[in-house]
C-alpha cells in the first residue's frame, strides 16, 4: 500500500512542476473521478458474477437458496474490494487538502516544518507534524443489483469432479410386423403363403435397466422385464384347429377372418454398444447416450401367459346372414419361450427385430417360429 501511495504522490508532484503549480483543486477533482471509475468497474464485475450464478440456478446446478447466498457473498466481497482500492486515493486527497491548509498558514507567517515522504508514512504523532487523518470510504449497501437477463444455457458450467456412471431406467415400447416361418425356411415369407404379412403384428412394452460396463459407458448391459404380444392372421379362410393330435391350419368357407394371439412375459438381456457424451447436472458429471448411435444384441427368455384365437364367420338363418365371432382358448402352445433379438438406431429410436428359437406349438403340423420386425422406443 505504501509503495503505491509513494508512486502516486511522486506523479502528482511531477505534474505540479510541469504545469507550473496548477491549482490543487483540479488534481483533487481528477482523483474523485477515479473513485467513481473504481466503483463502476467493480459493479460491472458484480453484474457478471450475478449472471453466472443465475445460469447455474437455471441449469439445476444449485438451488434458489444457494443462489441467493452466493449473490450476497459476492456483493459483500465487491464492497470490500471497492473500499480497499479507494483507500489509496482517499488518503492522497486528504494529504493534498491538508497540505493546502499548511501552505496557507505559511503565507501568514506561521511556522511550518518540511514534511518529506518518509515522515508522511510514519503514523506516529510528532510535534508540529501530524499525519493526515484517514477518511472512511463511503459505505456501500450489500445488496445485489437489480435482476439481469438470464444468460443462455450454453454457459460453460464448472467441473463437478468425478464422473459417475449410474444405472438408468428406460421405458421400452416396440411395435411392428409379425409372422411365422419354419426352421430356416425364409422363402415362406414370400407371397403371404400362410399368413397376412401386414395383418400379422406384434407389440412389446416393458422396463429396462441400463448399466455401464466400462468407464465411458461405451459398452452397456441392458436388461429388464417385457410384455410381448404376437399375432398371426391366416389367409384363405383358414383358422387353427387340432386334428389327430396336431395343431394345424384348416379351411372353412364360412370363415371371414381369424386371428391367433400369443402373449408372453419375458426377461430380455442385451449388450449395447455406442459412443457417449459427457454431461453434468446438479448431482455431478456423467456420460449420456442421448442422440448417439447405439447397437444392441442379445436375447430373451420367458413364459407364455395366454393363447387366444378369434374367429369371425357367417351364419345364415331364414335367408338372413350375419357375422358371429367366437374366441377359443388353449391350444398346444409351448409354455416356455426363448429367442434372439437385436436393435440399432440413434437416441431413443431404433429398428428392432426378434426371432423365437422355440416352436410355436408343441405338436404342430409345421415346426414354425415367430419372427418380428419393427420400430422400438427407449424413453
Amino acid at each position: 500500500m505504501k509503495k503505491v501511495l509513494f508512486l502516486t504522490l511522486t506523479l502528482l508532484f511531477t505534474l505540479q512542476i510541469n504545469a507550473q503549480q496548477e491549482p490543487k483543486e483540479q488534481t483533487i477533482n481528477l482523483l474523485r473521478k477515479q473513485l467513481d471509475a473504481i466503483e463502476m468497474e467493480e459493479k460491472n464485475a458484480l453484474k457478471q458474477q450475478i449472471e453466472n450464478i443465475n445460469s447455474l440456478q437455471n441449469n439445476g446446478v444449485i438451488s434458489a437458496g444457494e443462489a441467493e447466498r452466493l449473490k450476497l457473498k459476492e456483493a459483500e466481497a465487491k464492497a470490500r474490494k471497492i473500499e480497499e482500492r479507494q483507500a489509496v486515493i482517499l488518503e492522497t486527497i486528504a494529504y493534498l487538502e491538508k497540505k493546502d491548509v499548511r501552505q496557507k498558514k505559511a503565507d501568514k507567517g506561521d511556522p511550518v516544518f518540511f514534511l518529506d515522504i518518509d515522515s508522511y508514512f510514519d503514523k506516529s504523532t510528532k510535534p508540529h507534524q501530524e499525519p493526515p487523518k484517514k477518511q472512511e470510504p463511503p459505505k456501500k449497501e450489500n445488496m445485489p443489483p437489480e435482476p439481469l437477463p438470464v444468460v443462455p444455457k450454453t454457459i460453460q458450467l464448472p467441473d463437478m469432479g468425478e464422473v459417475k456412471s449410474p444405472t438408468t431406467l428406460d421405458l421400452v415400447f416396440a411395435i411392428g410386423l409379425n409372422n411365422a416361418i419354419g426352421s430356416g425356411n425364409w422363402e415362406e415369407l414370400q407371397d403371404d403363403r400362410d399368413y397376412s404379412l401386414y395383418g400379422s403384428r406384434f407389440l412389446e412394452i416393458g422396463l429396462a435397466l441400463k448399466t455401464p460396463l466400462v468407464k465411458e459407458n461405451g459398452i452397456r448391459l441392458k436388461y429388464g422385464l417385457s410384455y410381448q404380444s404376437n399375432g398371426l392372421k391366416p389367409n384363405n379362410n383358414r383358422f387353427f384347429a387340432e386334428s389327430e393330435g396336431q395343431t394345424q391350419l384348416k379351411g372353412d368357407r364360412r370363415i371371414i377372418a381369424s386371428r391367433l394371439n400369443v402373449t408372453n412375459l419375458v426377461l430380455p438381456v442385451h449388450l449395447e454398444f455406442g459412443p457417449t457424451k459427457k454431461k453434468q447436472n446438479a448431482k455431478g458429471s456423467y456420460f449420456s447416450t442421448g442422440n448417439q448411435i447405439k447397437i444392441g444384441a442379445g436375447g430373451y427368455v420367458g413364459l407364455n401367459l395366454s393363447t387366444r384365437q378369434r374367429i369371425e364367420y357367417l351364419e345364415s338363418h331364414y335367408e338372413f346372414q350375419w357375422v358371429r365371432a367366437q374366441v377359443l382358448n388353449g391350444y398346444d402352445i409351448n409354455k416356455l419361450t426363448y429367442g434372439l433379438s437385436a436393435y440399432a438406431g440413434i437416441g431413443s429410436f431404433s429398428i428392432y427385430g426378434k426371432y423365437d428359437l422355440n416352436p410355436i406349438f408343441k405338436n404342430g403340423a409345421k415346426d414354425e417360429h415367430f419372427l418380428s420386425a419393427g420400430l422400438r422406443l427407449d424413453l
